[in-house]
């Protein structure tokens, strides 16, 4: 199988826009990541404007420690992205293979913290940071992939489109993913403190059974500091993941850069492990960014409804057989328009009956900022999605 020159060696992966192959190009005689759209994406302009701004995203960085794109081509409809190959694991993978020392800690900390300093200088925003989008080479270089939903900075834009795996891989979004709010490099300082947590403490900082759960834990809750959970880790190194997790992002670190120097100072000033809060965490406790109960309630109400329901009876199960999935939307304010895969369903408050698998959700309403996801639905299942919408303030 062949796309354009792209000699297709094998599948490597395939996710809710694209599938990943290994390739080779003939003309450089080069193994390479060969990211195509999928076809049932190919007539939403929608999913081919969110595949193609991947590419531009990458295109405009060159960095180490950054994926490479070599091409952007189309090919008898196929639209698809020529990327570095990488020989190696994702970081969430060695997860669950070893415990990290204090070193390759801040080693990977500093690294990844590094990169994204650079990219946040160019005007990208990744939002998507997590150990899967994390790539280690066989030589122990560190690769970030993944810039699907990256934000890209554009003075032309009138309108920010705020984009989040909802109901994919939350527990590493920030709050201001969670609450719909537009998003900045801190929001990926605030991802990066959720692994460099996860390295350290052997577990989650915002666990939770289901997406009320986790979303009340990351919007609402401190977490525990990283020596509660792991005293060998010394506890500056506590105080400055306690730091980038801060709800407010004004009490974060402000940039990659700040958080680098930060890291590198815990090698030079190793102190003692405590289960003490840091100072600089009680201090910033006070200013904690305070959250609208009603999105809370309103999102964890929607949800919790979902993960609760009782065992299906014996007829509703052979009712259940000719139901799809069910999207149930509502926004706050209600009124705004639904756009399921670029295709328009309506306006908010609705029910919409769809096939199983992942649909881009988007919602408009006039003064306010877009809101755009990927949803996961499920056979027979009802989902509730409900979203509080940011009124926009520049125009």
């Amino acid at each position: 199988m062949k796309f354009g020159r792209y000699e297709i060696i094998s599948e490597i992966g395939r996710g809710s826009m694209g599938v990943v192959y290994k390739a080779h190009d003939p003309n450089l005689d080069l193994t390479v990541a060969l990211k195509v759209l999928r076809q049932d994406r190919l007539s939403s302009d929608t999913f081919v404007k969110r595949f193609l701004t991947e590419a531009k995203a990458l295109g405009r960085l060159d960095h180490p420690n950054i994926i490479r794109v070599y091409n952007v081509d189309e090919d008898q409809g196929n639209v698809y992205i020529a990327m570095e190959f990488i020989e190696g694991e994702s970081l969430n993978e060695v997860i669950q293979e070893k415990r990290f020392t204090t070193e390759e800690i801040i080693e990977i900390g500093s690294t990844v913290a590094g990169t994204l300093d650079y990219a946040h200088k160019q005007g990208i925003i990744h939002r998507d940071i997590k150990p899967s989008n994390i790539l280690i080479r066989a030589d122990g270089r560190l690769k970030i992939t993944d810039f699907g939903i990256a934000h890209i900075e554009d003075s032309s834009a009138q309108k920010q489109t705020q984009a989040g795996e909802i109901l994919g891989t939350p527990a590493y979004m920030s709050p201001e993913q969670v609450l719909s709010r537009p998003v900045d490099g801190r929001s990926d300082i605030f991802s990066l403190g959720v692994i460099l947590y996860e390295l350290s403490a052997g577990k989650m900082p915002f666990p939770g059974q289901n997406l009320a759960a986790i979303f009340n834990a990351i919007t609402q809750i401190e977490p525990a500091p990283v020596t509660a959970g792991n005293p060998d880790m010394p506890g500056n190194l506590s105080g400055v993941i306690a730091k980038c997790l801060q709800k407010n992002p004004d009490n974060r670190y402000r940039s990659g850069h700040e958080l680098v120097s930060a890291l590198k100072a815990c090698i030079r000033e190793e102190a003692p492990a405590t289960v003490t809060a840091p100072e600089e965490q009680k201090r910033s406790k006070s200013k904690t960014m305070i959250v609208p109960a009603a999105i809370i309630i309103a999102a964890a109400l929607g949800l919790v409804s979902y993960f609760v329901m009782g065992p299906k009876t014996e007829t509703s199960l052979v009712e259940d057989k000719a139901r799809p999935a069910v999207l149930k939307v509502e926004s706050t304010p209600s009124g705004a328009q639904v756009f399921i895969d670029g295709n328009f369903k309506g306006k908010t408050p609705a029910t919409l009956e769809l096939a199983a698998g992942k649909h881009e959700v988007r919602l408009t309403s006039p003064g306010h900022y877009d809101w755009d996801a990927q949803v996961q639905l499920n056979e027979k299942e009802e989902t509730p999605l409900a979203v509080q919408l940011v009124p926009d303030s520049s125009g």
